[in-house]
């Protein structure tokens, strides 16, 4: 049997913890061993060796898969082959280890060992995904957009990055006695949204400055790798199959990312392509992350001179009408 890691969220403190760490710890075998398995779930040519008690009765989904007379009930295998791989291993991770990306959700595969994150969509693939996108598409060059339109204003600031040693400052609003400047001060403290109480999540009045960092063991540093894009992702692939634990936990992640200091001058890029995902592959009347990624545009109005942002916005209709929202100090919803 392999050596189990206990999750580093659990520190024996009490004798309240021991059962839990011992429960986690038990968890995190059957997932590495596959011992006892009665179910697979199959992702491409990967392959986890799961147990039914655990997932599904987390999921109605997986619940309705294996409680029904479905192929899925007869053979024993759910095929989650349209979903991103990396997503349905995080899922599974999270199922057994209440977590994912740590150091402890590390399950043992019966195909190929893990791979990187498909790497974000280039801006060739976003050029030939616009091409294909046909009629509909929001086309900003007819657009009076005041974020853009600051944007080339202060290209010649700042051309495509942001300097890591320059603080942020507000962008220069056009002039008009009747515009609501939201981008006066990044100081400010604006709601999310006007629904987002209506959401029903637990913690959509996220405290960013309280939040700690997904472990304890690795500093805060540029280092520090960026899973912006993972966490939309998980965030999506949870609310398709109902499973609202990780729905909060890949939000609190995603808003714990974002929102760290000293970050935005080496994961913009990453910030972008994650806009992609988060109003790609949920419902706009979702707004667990949009409002984050609006709240991420009123902190920091800066992030308007960047190229990769520009592309990204220009390609995304969801993102770009809600910044045209938010530049004339309209309620984004």
């Amino acid at each position: 049997m392999p050596y189990i890691h206990t999750p580093p969220a659990l520190k024996l403190d009490t004798k309240m913890d021991a059962p839990n760490a011992e429960l986690l710890t038990a968890f995190a075998a059957l997932l590495s061993s596959g011992k006892y398995s009665d179910l697979t779930v199959q992702c491409g040519e990967r392959t986890w060796a799961v147990h039914k008690a655990v997932i599904c009765s987390r999921s109605g989904f997986f619940d309705g898969a294996c409680s029904h007379p479905f192929k899925e009930s007869a053979t024993g295998i759910i095929d989650l082959s349209e979903d991103d791989p990396e997503a349905v291993e995080h899922m599974i991770n999270y199922f057994y280890h209440l977590d994912y990306l740590s150091k402890a959700s590390k399950s043992r595969r019966t195909t190929q060992p893990s791979s990187p994150l498909s790497p974000p969509r280039s801006r060739a693939q976003r050029s030939a995904k616009a091409a294909v996108r046909g009629p509909g598409k929001l086309d900003l060059a007819l657009v009076e957009d005041p974020l853009l339109a600051q944007a080339h204003a202060q290209s010649a600031i700042s051309a495509t990055e942001i300097p890591s040693n320059t603080p942020a400052s507000p962008l220069t609003p056009p002039h008009s006695n009747e515009r609501i400047d939201y981008f006066s001060s990044i100081d400010a403290k604006l709601p999310l949204s006007p629904t987002a109480d209506a959401q029903g999540l637990d913690d959509n009045r996220f405290d960013y400055a309280s939040y700690e960092s997904e472990s304890e063991d690795e500093p805060s540093h540029d280092a520090a790798p960026s899973h912006l894009v993972a966490h939309a992702k998980v965030y999506a692939i949870a609310e398709k199959y109902g499973i609202t634990g990780l729905k909060l936990l890949a939000r609190r992640k995603y808003a714990g990312q974002l929102f760290e200091d000293g970050h935005w001058s080496s994961q913009i890029a990453e910030f972008a392509d994650s806009i992609i995902e988060v109003y790609e592959s949920t419902v706009d009347t979702d707004r667990g992350l949009r409002d984050l990624v609006i709240q991420a545009f009123r902190e920091h109005p800066e992030l308007a001179r960047s190229k990769d942002i520009e592309l990204v916005v220009r390609d995304t209709p969801g993102a770009a009408w809600e910044l045209f929202r938010l530049g004339w100090g309209l309620p984004v919803c």
